[in-house]
């Protein structure tokens, strides 16, 4: 998979979890979800926790990845929250 493609597919996770953002999902709900082998989707969303984009809880098969909601400010612009 090339640069290229490892950036569509961190676009298509976004915005899964853009339009899901109470879902809280394992790298094989997602995988279901997308229709995307989990193996692919590991890097990519190690890339999104990475970037605060998605946050990790747990580790291995069970880990849950769930979407970070950026805030807003007056001016528009985004910032996602760091904690």
């Amino acid at each position: 998979m090339n640069e290229e493609d490892l950036w569509q597919l961190q676009m298509e996770c976004t915005r899964f979890f853009q339009n899901n953002p109470y879902s809280m999902e394992t790298v094989e709900g997602i995988s279901l979800r997308l229709g995307r082998k989990t193996e692919i989707l590991d890097p990519v969303l190690g890339r999104l926790v990475s970037l605060s984009i998605l946050e990790k809880t747990g580790n291995g098969s069970r880990s849950i990845y769930r979407y970070i909601e950026p805030s807003y400010s007056g001016d528009l612009e985004v910032q996602w929250n760091i904690n």
